[in-house]
C-alpha cells in the first residue's frame, strides 16, 4: 500500500486535456492561450515552481526546502508536470522539444523559446 505521507492529489490527474482544452500547435498561434491555461493549472495545484523557478530569496529557500524534504515525491511531481507538457502538444511540436532525462522547467523553457 502507498505511504499516505507521499500522496499528492496531482498523482490522480490522468487526462490534462480535460483541464486544458487546447492542443498546442506551432501553426495556429495559440501558444499564449495555452500557456495561460497551463500556468493556471500548475498554480491551482501548487506546482508552478516546476516550470517557473522562484526568483525571490525567501521563495527560493522555501522551494529548496520542499524539494529536499521529499526528493522522490518532488521528482514524481516534476515528471507529472513534464507529462502534462508533453501530452498537450501536437506530435511535431513534441518531437521538437522532447529529450531524454528531461525536467518540466527545461521543457517549458524550450517550448517557450519556440514561440
Amino acid at each position: 500500500m502507498a505511504n499516505p505521507q507521499n500522496f499528492h492529489s496531482d498523482l490522480t490527474i490522468t487526462n490534462v486535456k480535460t483541464l486544458i482544452p487546447i492542443t498546442l500547435d506551432a501553426d495556429h498561434g495559440l501558444y499564449h492561450s495555452w500557456a495561460a491555461l497551463f500556468k493556471v493549472l500548475v498554480q491551482v495545484h501548487d506546482l508552478h515552481h516546476h516550470i517557473i523557478p522562484p526568483k525571490d530569496e525567501t521563495e527560493k529557500a522555501a522551494y529548496e526546502a520542499t524539494k529536499a524534504a521529499d526528493p522522490a515525491l518532488w521528482k514524481r511531481l516534476d515528471a507529472i508536470v513534464l507529462q502534462w507538457i508533453y501530452g498537450n502538444d501536437t506530435t511535431d511540436l513534441l518531437h521538437a522539444i522532447i529529450i531524454k532525462d528531461d525536467t518540466a522547467c527545461a521543457a517549458w523553457t524550450r517550448l517557450e523559446s519556440l514561440f
